[in-house]
């Protein structure tokens, strides 16, 4: 459910090689098919890549990642940038960055850009809770997922563990700048709030 995720450079099918530089840093590098196409037969392919690393005690962890795709009337570049802290054995935070920019032959660049925080707690094994707060700014480009607007929105996640299932109850409340939602009479709307209730089984 998130803005970054589904405008991200995530979802591929390609090659990639990852390769250890010592320590707790790689590389990797890859070449994919466009965001999301399975099977085509255009010549515009992603050039993928990250760079990893992380603290000796495994407690801090970043991942730079880049996507490239050339050739054409544009092109697109995309920079995402994902650190991990665990602050104490209960309580972790997460950062996500993600900007991604078309620069066409003709005409000025257009880009959209994100950021998320996460605040992880988890008191006992059996229950922990997670804060996620995100700003999407889409107002210069459009998306095929998002229209042009840019929205603000906090997502909280308790979870409940027994055994191997976790049940997790979920409320989140979404602000835009435009009418880019549907409200239950089916008008425009700026915001909304949502619940779902999802459960995992661990074998």
């Amino acid at each position: 459910m998130s803005y970054m995720f589904s405008d991200g450079p995530f979802s591929h099918t390609g090659l990639k090689a990852d390769i250890g530089i010592g320590g707790k840093s790689a590389f990797m590098v890859g070449i994919a098919n466009t965001t999301d196409v399975v099977s085509t037969t255009q010549a515009r392919k992603h050039v993928l890549g990250q760079f990893s690393t992380g603290s000796s005690n495994d407690k801090v962890k970043a991942y730079l990642n880049y996507m490239g795709s050339y050739g054409g009337s544009y092109s697109i570049t995309q920079f995402d940038l994902v650190v991990t802290a665990a602050l104490s054995s209960t309580f972790g935070v997460g950062y996500d960055g993600t900007i991604n920019t078309v620069h066409p032959d003709t005409g000025s660049n257009n880009q959209f850009w994100g950021s998320a925080l996460y605040l992880n707690f988890d008191p006992s094994s059996n229950f922990g809770i997670t804060l996620r707060g995100e700003y999407f700014d889409n107002e210069k480009l459009g998306t095929p997922y998002f229209p042009a607007s840019n929205v603000f929105a906090i997502t909280l996640s308790p979870n409940f563990k027994i055994g191997n299932l976790t049940i997790i109850p979920e409320l989140r409340l979404d602000n835009a700048s435009e009418e880019v939602f549907l409200d239950h009479d089916g008008e425009g709307s700026k915001s909304t709030f949502t619940g779902i209730l999802a459960a995992t089984y661990h074998f």
